[in-house]
């Protein structure tokens, strides 16, 4: 058993999202998305599935868009980490 957890997840640079390529990127993973375009920098919430790492879910997903990007827990007060 496991459990889900969201996590938002900011660019540090423009990307230009191609819904069809993530799906690609993300589909070993059991991970759902909800793409955020009005935000100043590129966002996306990633609910991931306790048993994939995020660190991996990160990783796959700089494989498509190769720039630094940060993290955190969804709605909390945690300070943001750091993906490079």
């Amino acid at each position: 058993m496991g459990w889900y957890t969201n996590y938002e997840v900011e660019f540090e640079d423009y990307i230009d999202w191609d819904d069809n390529d993530v799906k690609l990127c993300l589909k070993p993973f059991n991970v759902d998305y909800l793409y955020l375009r009005d935000m100043d920098k590129p966002r996306v919430i990633l609910c991931v599935y306790s048993q994939n790492p995020i660190e991996n879910v990160l990783t796959a997903l700089k494989s498509c868009y190769p720039v630094n990007m940060c993290y955190h827990i969804y709605n909390s007060s945690d300070a943001w980490i750091t993906f490079t």
